[in-house]
């Protein structure tokens, strides 16, 4: 390893801890007392009903079977076993649905879910290949930076500012995989991280946005001095890439009516916040991170809380997670300026978030259909439909078909991703590809596909495991003599996490009847619940 590698990479670990140190500083400073998670829950539930008034019932708690596979599938990105199903409809303790997010928020899955949440989120829209994105690396930084709780301050400020080469320090991929290209990272980060959509306004004056051409150059100004830098490969590492600081020189933007002419840009904030022109690349790059997570920020702490109550609610504050810098007023202002206060007084902290909406009675209710993003109407304070993320649909499918994703034995053709990374191999890459979205795309938008339903259906996998042969779930339950009603039982527990309704039983018995070859039958029903849209929808 050369000596200029090893600076480098001290020089990212000794940045990142400064500046993560800084916002715990400042996190300190805070007079306010933090509200307790469960009385925040009762905070939200009283504004919502004293917002839609009392004209209206509210829709009744859900069941706690619904409960579970919601919170579960929320939380850790997975459907509950059916001993964890059984074990908690058992639970006579009144406090067990508190019991039980405290629990799954403490989960390994629970780290892996929304570290792979925030991994899309960041890089869904790059082309880059495994030399400027190292995806595993990445992955995996973000997933330990959610097992330690780390606050949302620090994730963002380690991102903007990191330096170093990519294949060793972990946050430099969020700069490497967009090319290093200020113009792309400024957008990201307005976009991801304020849910302001001011790249609108890099060739002229937003038109939809009170934003102008100057304001979105004088942000990209303050990565004007971070410059990438392809590395030779040395042992066997590829050709990684770095970001480091350029000495001299100014981000220029294009003069509106002379595209000759280049016009210096000072690196302006959003709010009017700015630093010299001949601040270097770190006091750059270090005074936008105080700048994105000062409290002062309007947009910060709201996008987070909005983007996570999309997720949770599958509705939000507005229309969707980027509309922030639109004229569109948010749908219960109250709750949205409450929980955005109350969790900058936390210093950010996610898992206060997360505790306090899944203690919500409005989380906990039962399904409600949602409104139109874009309409007037107000939406219910309950929790809506949305389909399930890609890694969410995967996990489904090994919990209730019973399937090892490194089996190499069941075909698992994808498309190709040249020349973008490889995001995973094997089956979990041929789920991933067919269902892959946006997690920034608004619930409305998140449609099936003709190729989603045709893998459901025709897949070699699908078909193996509901078959009533071979080392599957169904061939296991013949063998032992298991009863038709336990294995109706079995297959709805695994696939739906829950127990059938009496009339849903009474329609399985008919079809056992009706069909004169008992194996047959079964499988049909377990395929027919794989293919139900219960099955892809978070309910």
């Amino acid at each position: 390893m050369t000596l200029r590698w090893l600076r480098m990479r001290g020089a990212c670990e000794s940045l990142v801890m400064v500046l993560c140190l800084g916002i715990q500083a400042q996190g300190a400073d805070a007079p306010r007392s933090v509200v307790a998670e469960v009385e925040m829950a009762k905070q939200i539930d009283a504004a919502l009903v004293k917002a839609i008034g009392q004209a209206a019932p509210l829709p009744s708690l859900a069941d706690d079977a619904t409960f579970l596979r919601r919170v579960s599938l929320d939380l850790t990105g997975k459907l509950p076993s059916p001993k964890e199903v059984e074990e908690f409809l058992a639970d006579r303790r009144p406090d067990k649905r508190a019991r039980k997010i405290e629990q799954l928020l403490g989960s390994e899955a629970y780290a892996v879910n929304w570290g792979r949440y925030w991994r899309d989120a960041l890089t869904y829209h790059t082309p880059a290949s495994g030399n400027y994105l190292r995806w595993d690396l990445f992955n995996n930084w973000l997933v330990e930076q959610v097992r330690k709780n780390r606050s949302w301050g620090e994730i963002v400020t380690a991102l903007v500012t990191a330096t170093g080469i990519n294949d060793e320090c972990a946050p430099v991929n969020y700069l490497t995989a967009q090319f290093g290209n200020p113009i792309e990272i400024a957008g990201t980060t307005s976009r991801v991280f304020l849910g302001v959509q001011i790249q609108c306004a890099q060739c002229h004056d937003a038109k939809t946005e009170p934003w102008k051409r100057e304001q979105f150059h004088e942000l990209v100004a303050f990565f004007g001095r971070a410059k990438i830098i392809q590395h030779k490969d040395v042992g066997g590492r590829a050709t990684p890439y770095a970001i480091e600081g350029r000495v001299e020189g100014q981000y220029q933007m294009t003069a509106k009516r002379d595209i000759s002419r280049l016009i210096a840009m000072p690196p302006r904030f959003l709010t009017g916040e700015s630093v010299s022109m001949e601040a270097s690349d770190q006091e750059r790059r270090s005074a936008l991170a105080r700048f994105l997570t000062s409290p002062k920020n309007p947009w910060f702490a709201r996008a987070y809380v909005n983007r996570m109550w999309t997720a949770l609610m599958g509705w939000g504050f507005y229309p969707g997670v980027n509309d922030l810098g639109a004229s569109a007023e948010p749908k219960f202002p109250e709750v949205l300026d409450l929980v955005a206060k109350e969790w900058t007084a936390t210093g950010y902290d996610m898992k206060w978030l997360f505790r306090a909406l899944a203690n919500t009675e409005a989380y906990q209710r039962r399904l409600v259909p949602r409104p139109n993003a874009e309409s007037a109407d107000m939406p219910q304070p309950s929790v809506c439909p949305n389909r399930l993320r890609p890694e969410q649909v995967f996990e489904a499918m090994v919990r209730a078909l019973g399937f090892d994703e490194n089996d190499k034995s069941i075909p698992a053709p994808a498309p190709s991703e040249a020349p973008a990374v490889s995001r995973h191999t094997g089956l979990r890459h041929m789920i991933y590809y067919a269902f892959k979205v946006d997690p920034s795309l608004s619930v409305d938008e998140v449609q099936g596909t003709i190729p989603q339903a045709l893998l459901m259906m025709n897949s070699v996998l699908v078909n193996t495991f509901v078959a009533a042969n071979g080392k599957t779930f169904l061939a296991d339950a013949i063998a032992k003599n298991m009863s038709e009603e336990d294995i109706l039982l079995g297959m709805y527990e695994r696939t739906l996490a829950r127990r059938p309704t009496g009339e849903e039983m009474n329609i399985c018995r008919r079809y056992l009847q009706k069909v004169n070859d008992r194996k047959e039958a079964l499988e049909d029903v377990f395929w027919s619940l794989i293919n139900t849209t219960e099955f892809l929808t978070k309910r």
